[in-house]
């Protein structure tokens, strides 16, 4: 019996954990894109690095898409911090 118990909780709270992951993948998405957007826009940023922070932005969202939502908000992540070294 308590195997049972503790199998459906890990199946619910696993279920839940894929849910929030697949409801953040967008919102990061948006806000990476944005930030690519913002520096695209300032003088004396590294063109080469925004351009391969936004197209870490879109990896994000294809991943999103094929449903790798942890894969997906790691590489938001990273493009995100790599924009964030285009400036100098």
């Amino acid at each position: 019996m308590k195997k049972c118990v503790v199998i459906t909780l890990a199946l619910v709270l696993g279920l839940n954990v894929s849910f929030v992951l697949a409801y953040r993948c967008p919102k990061l998405v948006e806000e990476c894109r944005a930030l690519v957007t913002k520096l695209e826009k300032r003088r004396g940023v590294d063109k080469t690095t925004i351009g391969d922070a936004k197209e870490g932005c879109e990896e994000a969202l294809r991943l999103h898409k094929a449903g790798q939502h942890k894969a997906s908000v790691i590489k938001a992540g990273e493009a995100i911090a790599l924009a964030g070294h285009a400036v100098k």
